[in-house]
This record gives structure tokens, sequence and C-alpha cells, in this order.
């Protein structure tokens, strides 16, 4: 259905007189709204097509009207103005950032938590999707004669670290010349070229050594199943708990389907290359009564990420996207340098 002018003006105001109150939206403050030039009566039945239309929705009989996941859309897609970010805010995140950690899966994380402490909701992003797949670097690091530190870099910068405790004293030539010959034998390859059959092989090859270093290659194998599986980042999942328009069997609904890695990886990475979107409602029925607004931020030829935020659908839409796209493009920048810089280095 087609609206008119007058329709989408009083969609507009109904839809951000309920964000900024949380009320429904009567027929008498719109029209002192429009300074009493469109009537209350007018106003009604604008407000009845718009129901019919799946628009708005009554809750009570005698109650005003309250917009619908279709109206957000709308609203989102044509009747919005977005609020440009003050001087203070840029420089607010830009401080945020730079004490973010050098390496890109901390960094990565760093971001999500800032945004999600900048908006009061739940942060989600992906790690880039064209790279990440591969191994760039092992290391074994001797804490003591048993205690072990392996760390995995993977061809995107990402770097995951985990510890260990062998059964028996490790020669630290031992350990070295272990780190060597994973290095040779996984550096480059796929990620899921590393099975436990692999494993299971290695330790064969090594005979009575293979036992007593069997802890180093259950930690590798774990961080390599780790950095497969975590392609999705998500901070300030406890803001869901917190906030005024969620019950908390709706706050807890939301944060099993922000756990469920898989399935929220596969959500973000349908984000469009270009733009941002909202997916609330039908779109989404996996959100309930939440809205997911994500973006890509782009690394150039090295691929690209999406990153956003989870919240109530009645949530600021004109503050919250131009939050989201200044990160996309400040984490865009932040991780391009930082993959630069491990290129230069993997080069020398």
């Amino acid at each position: 259905m087609q609206l008119d002018d007058r329709k989408m003006r009083i969609l507009k105001a109904i839809v951000e007189s309920y964000i900024d109150t949380g009320e429904p939206v009567g027929s008498k403050a719109l029209a002192e709204q429009f300074g009493n030039n469109v009537s209350s009566a007018t106003i009604r039945n604008d407000m009845t097509v718009l129901v019919s239309a799946g628009y708005l929705e009554q809750p009570h009989t005698s109650a005003g009207r309250l917009p619908t996941a279709k109206a957000f859309k709308l609203y989102v897609e044509q009747l919005m103005q977005k609020r440009p970010l003050a001087p203070q805010e840029t420089q607010l995140i830009d401080e945020a950032l730079a004490g973010a950690s050098g390496d890109a899966t901390r960094l990565l994380e760093d971001t999500c938590r800032a945004l999600a402490d900048l908006t009061g909701l739940a942060a989600v992003a992906t790690r880039p999707d064209e790279v990440g797949s591969s191994i760039s670097r092992i290391d074994i690091l001797q804490m003591s004669p048993r205690n072990m530190a392996v760390m995995l870099a993977l061809d995107n910068g990402f770097l995951r670290t985990r510890m260990c405790r062998c059964q028996r004293d490790i020669p630290s030539k031992v350990a070295v010349a272990l780190a060597d010959y994973m290095c040779h034998r996984f550096l480059n390859k796929p990620l899921d070229t590393i099975t436990v059959a692999a494993m299971q092989e290695i330790i064969i090859e090594l005979g009575e050594l293979g036992l007593a270093v069997a802890p180093i290659l259950s930690a590798f194998y774990e961080l390599v199943q780790e950095s497969a599986d975590s392609k999705a980042v998500s901070a300030g999942q406890l803001n869901l708990l917190r906030h005024p328009d969620y019950e908390l069997e709706q706050a807890r609904a939301m944060m099993n389907v922000l756990g469920d890695r898989q399935q929220l990886c596969s959500t973000l990475e349908n984000t469009p290359q270009d733009g941002v979107r909202v997916l609330c409602g039908d779109d989404a029925p996996t959100l309930g009564s939440s809205s997911l607004i994500t973006t890509r931020y782009s690394l150039g030829e090295i691929g690209s990420g999406v990153i956003g935020v989870v919240g109530p659908m009645r949530m600021n839409y004109a503050a919250i996207i131009p939050l989201i796209e200044y990160f996309a493009q400040s984490i865009g920048c932040l991780l391009g340098e930082l993959f630069e810089k491990s290129a230069a280095l993997d080069m020398r």
C-alpha cells in the first residue's frame, strides 16, 4: 500500500514519539504536535488505515497506537533523518579505539566492547570474510619445565594463545623443535585440514616423545577449532539484562541467540556490501521483539567484515546508525593498518 505524505508524517511522528517515551501515541497529542493544522478526527482516520496496513497496532481499545516492526523498517529506510555525530563523540570513539589491543582478535573484541558501552546495547562483529582460514605462525613458549603457552596466528593477524601442562619436564630444545616441526607441517595450511587424525598421526610419528607432548598438541588443536568457530564476536550482552524494554526472559532469549555463534555468524554474513541493514519482525523471527542493525567495514582488497548492535526494537536509530557507521570506518582503517604491518613483517 502506498502511503500519502500526511500518513507518512503521522507514522514518522508516532515512531519518534514512541522511541522517546515508550508509550502509545494518541491522535490528540499528534494534532498538537502538528500545530492543530490537522484535526484529531483526520489523524484517527489515518491511524486506522495505518493499522489496517500493518504499520500500527493498538494495545487496548482506548489506548493510542504503537509502531510495528514494519513501521520501524519504513522509518529507517525512508523517514529517518540521521543525527550527525558531534566532535566530542568522534573524539571519544577515537580515544577508545586508540587504546585497543595491538592484535587483530583483541582489537575487534575491544571495538565491540566500546560500541556496546556507548550504545548501552549488545554489539556484534565478524572478522574479515576473505581471510583467517590458514595458519601463518605457531609458537610454543616454555613458561616452566612443564607449563607451555601455545600461540597460533592466522593469515589475517588474528592471534590466539592457550596454556597447557605436560605430565613430565620438557627440555626447551624439544619445545623449539616441536614448534619448528608443526610449522613445517601446518604453516599456510587451511584450518579444516587440521583434524584429530592429524594430531594422532603426529603422536605416533614421535613415539614416546609424542605421548609426552600430547598436551601441547591437544592445546594446538583446541586453538585451531576455536579459531575456525569464532568468526563472530560479541560484547555487552549484560546490557540487555539491564535494559528497561526487556523482561528477564526476553533478555535471556536474546543472550542465547548471541551465544549461538554459528547461527549469529550466518545472520551477520548476509549483510549487504553497501549501506546499513536493519533486521526485525518477520525478517528475523529468532530476534523476537529485537532489532539487529549491521553494516560492513572494509579492508580494501583484504576483505570485509560486519559490525553492528542488537537491542530492543524501540531504539534511537537516528543516533545509533551514525555511531555504527563511524565504528565501521574506524575498525576498517585500524585492521587494515595492522594487516599491512603483519604482511611487511612476514616478508622480512
